[in-house]
């Protein structure tokens, strides 16, 4: 059975857009931005509006290229709530790069070919112990 609920609110924010649903979210980020810290602080704003005292997985649903800087992931490892986070990609490049994102992000997170598979594994993060996935 489902556990993941339905939408709650969608933001447009200057980075690109966040749909926040009931235990999780998911961005889509515009092309060509640098996902930093300083970029991140609207989208951490969200997360502490809906999510200050309730668990949830991020999920970013990488259509666009942008780049990452893995160092934001020492201040975003620091959200308590926040249990994993899913990538959704099909681009071999975002696999490499998921690699060296973990060694800064102690928690779950996987890659994904589509949002269903990420939604699907919010409720294993959330409800059940999440196997160990290596990727």
């Amino acid at each position: 059975m489902r556990k993941t609920l339905d939408f709650i609110k969608e933001y447009q924010l200057e980075i690109g857009k966040v749909t926040v649903y009931e235990n999780y979210l998911i961005s889509e980020f515009n092309e060509g931005i640098t996902l930093s810290l300083d970029t991140s602080l609207e989208l951490i704003g969200v997360t502490e509006v809906h999510f200050r005292e309730k668990p949830f997985v991020y999920i970013t649903n990488r259509v666009n290229s942008y780049a990452v800087d893995p160092t934001m992931y020492l201040k975003v490892k620091d959200i308590e709530t926040l249990k994993g986070i899913a990538v959704v990609s099909d681009k071999e490049c975002d696999y490499h790069n998921l690699k060296i994102e973990k060694h800064f992000f102690k928690k779950p997170m996987h890659l994904f070919h589509t949002i269903a598979e990420a939604t699907d594994w919010v409720d294993e993060v959330l409800y059940e112990e999440p196997a160990v996935v290596d990727n």
